[in-house]
């Protein structure tokens, strides 16, 4: 069975100090980096529900991560309201450390999965099971990264 996970944004990022730091569209970025390329939600559709509006600086996610403000309303509400229009809510993951969404969602036979989970989910699925040493996605990334630093071609 495919999941689909819901992400409180805000909140997941507030739980974590180096998701916090800077600006709010660095702290934006940095959620949506991390879920697209740790897979935290594995290969599972990941749906990212921010508070509020995009803002003037927004200028949409290209990563394959879902982006959703929740514009008139706050994203818990937005968040129960995707949840309940499923056909199979055992299907919904939320990932939040907000109380009451939690009971919510428990009481609606969705799943709910903490902050601290879902990073720690995230911290894994980037490294082969066992080996200590990165998969072959993030080892390209890390010579990409390194390249642009190094400025070798």
């Amino acid at each position: 069975m495919s999941l689909q996970y819901f992400i409180d944004a805000y909140n997941v990022i507030r739980s974590n100090d180096a998701m916090s730091a800077g600006p709010l569209q660095a702290q934006r970025e940095r959620l949506l980096r991390f879920i697209d390329e740790k897979r935290p939600c594995g290969n599972n559709e990941a749906i990212v529900v921010f508070d509020g509006k995009s803002g003037r600086d927004w200028n949409g996610w290209p990563g394959a991560t879902r982006v959703i403000f929740s514009i008139e309303r706050d994203a818990d509400t937005e968040i129960k309201e995707r949840v309940d229009a499923m056909s199979n809510r055992a299907a919904a993951v939320v990932v939040t450390n907000d109380r009451a969404i939690q009971k919510w969602v428990s009481g609606a036979g969705a799943r709910v999965m903490s902050c601290a989970d879902f990073l720690k989910a995230g911290t894994k699925a980037g490294r082969s099971a066992g080996s200590g040493k990165p998969d072959a996605a993030t080892a390209a990334e890390i010579n990409e990264q390194m390249k642009r630093i190094w400025k070798i071609n």
